[in-house]
C-alpha cells in the first residue's frame, strides 16, 4: 500500500525527532517497536510515486518526490549511526531490561549476536588455549573448504590424460590443476596452456573461460 505524502511527512518528522532525542543523550533512547517498518513503507511509498511520475510533464513531481526521499533517507543515515554506535558499545558489556526495553526487536536480536561476539573474541585473547564457538564454527568452515579442495584435486589427478594443449584465462585466485606432466597452480588473470581434458573440468566448475586464437578456433571445446 501506498503512503500519502502527509503520512510520509509524518515518518520523516520522527527520524528527526529520534535523531535529535540520540544526540541529546549519552544513553539510548526507546523508539516505537515498528518504526524501521513504517521508514520502510515510507520509502517504497517515495519510491512509487517516483516511477508514476517520470514523465516529461511531470518533471516538477517526481523532482519534489526524489528530494523527499533524498532528505529522508539522510536523516535515517545519520539516526542510525548516532543509535548504533550506542547499540555497540552496549553491547560489550552485560545487557539488562533497562537497554532491552528500548530497542525494537531487530535491534535486540542485533545486540545480542553482538554482544555473544565480543564475549567469544575476549575470552579467547583472556584464556588462549580454550577454544570459543565462534573459532570452533570458523575452523570447522576452513576444514570444510580444505576437504572439499583435497578432493577435487584428487579427481583431477585421476582423470587427467595427456592430449592437446588448450588456452584458458583463469578466473579464481590459485587454482589447483592436475596435468599428466605435473601439477600446477595457477593465479586469477593467468592464460595457462593445458591439456584439453584438464581445460574441460575448468570451464565446467566456471574457474575460467576459453582464450580464442586461430588455432582454438579450429578446435572449439565442445
Amino acid at each position: 500500500m501506498v503512503l500519502s505524502i502527509a503520512e510520509i511527512d509524518r515518518i520523516s518528522r520522527e527520524i528527526r525527532d529520534y535523531y535529535r532525542q540520540e544526540s541529546a543523550s549519552v544513553q539510548i533512547q526507546k523508539i516505537r517497536g515498528n518504526f524501521y517498518e513504517s521508514v520502510k513503507e515510507a520509502l517504497e511509498s517515495l519510491e512509487e510515486m517516483a516511477r508514476t511520475n517520470v514523465s516529461p510533464e511531470k518533471i516538477d513531481a517526481y523532482r519534489r518526490i526524489m528530494d523527499k526521499k533524498d532528505i529522508m533517507e539522510k536523516n535515517l543515515r545519520n539516526f542510525l549511526l548516532k543509535r548504533y554506535e550506542k547499540i555497540l558499545r552496549d553491547s560489550l558489556f552485560e545487557i539488562g531490561s533497562t537497554v532491552l526495553e528500548k530497542l525494537t526487536q531487530q535491534e535486540k536480536r542485533f545486540i545480542m549476536e553482538k554482544h555473544n561476539e565480543m564475549q567469544d573474541y575476549i575470552e579467547s585473547i583472556v584464556n588462549p588455549g580454550k577454544q570459543t564457538k565462534v573459532e570452533a564454527e570458523s575452523q570447522a568452515v576452513v576444514e570444510k573448504v580444505q576437504t572439499e579442495h583435497h578432493k577435487e584435486s584428487n579427481d583431477i589427478n585421476e582423470n587427467r590424460v595427456e592430449g592437446k594443449l588448450v588456452p584458458v584465462a583463469i578466473t579464481v585466485d590459485y587454482l589447483p590443476v592436475a596435468t599428466s606432466f605435473g601439477d600446477f597452480y595457477f593465479h586469477k588473470n593467468d592464460i595457462a596452456y593445458i591439456p584439453e581434458e584438464s581445460a574441460q573440468l575448468v570451464l565446467a566448475r566456471k574457474f575460467g573461460h576459453l582464450v580464442i586464437t586461430d588455432q582454438s578456433s579450429d578446435n572449439k571445446i565442445d
